[in-house]
């Protein structure tokens, strides 16, 4: 019996480039820990993996019944809004921020669970939304950490304006009744 599928792990790998809210919440803290000079570091990547795999299993032995999209979009407008500040913030601020944000986006990713295809459906899908989110994490990351200084760091703080603004107008309109 093959483990591996390529298939169920390219599924999971689409999932959080095709999930908006999931999308700016992972670029909003990749920029937010670039514009901090220790924001790049493989402990803040290996905590924002461990928070993933701890969503991941919070979400496999219970399926929240709040609406985890709001929460992912306001975590992501209060980032935004940071990244817009540009502040020097501590550690003790930002690895909560790391840890919540990375558990909240393993809550709200879950497979399409078929009976009779076993557990290896689950692990390659969530093998591959972690290398998604870790890629597009890390890339971003290092991207603004390079850009951090370039004109007093505007460019990146003018992409926080755009995230917070996004996250805003979505979380307007989900609120809003009809």
């Amino acid at each position: 019996m093959n483990f591996f599928s390529t298939t169920w792990f390219m599924e999971g790998f689409w999932h959080p480039p095709q999930t908006p809210s999931q999308l700016i919440l992972v670029i909003a803290l990749a920029i937010l820990l670039g514009q901090q000079a220790w924001g790049i570091s493989i402990k803040n990547i290996s905590i924002f993996i461990g928070s993933l795999i701890i969503g991941f299993s919070i979400n496999h032995f219970y399926t929240p019944t709040w609406n985890v999209e709001l929460l992912i979009l306001i975590i992501a407008l209060i980032i935004g809004l940071l990244v817009t500040l540009r502040l020097k913030l501590s550690p003790l601020i930002l690895l909560p921020l790391l840890i919540i944000s990375g558990s909240i986006l393993g809550l709200d990713s879950r497979p399409i669970m078929i009976p009779g295809f076993g557990n290896s459906i689950m692990i390659n899908w969530l093998l591959g939304a972690t290398a998604s989110m870790t890629a597009i994490f890390v890339l971003l990351n290092l991207l603004s950490y390079v850009l951090r200084n370039l004109i007093n760091g505007v460019v990146l703080r003018v992409i926080g304006s755009w995230i917070a603004t996004s996250a805003l107008f979505v979380l307007v309109l989900m609120t809003v009744k009809p």
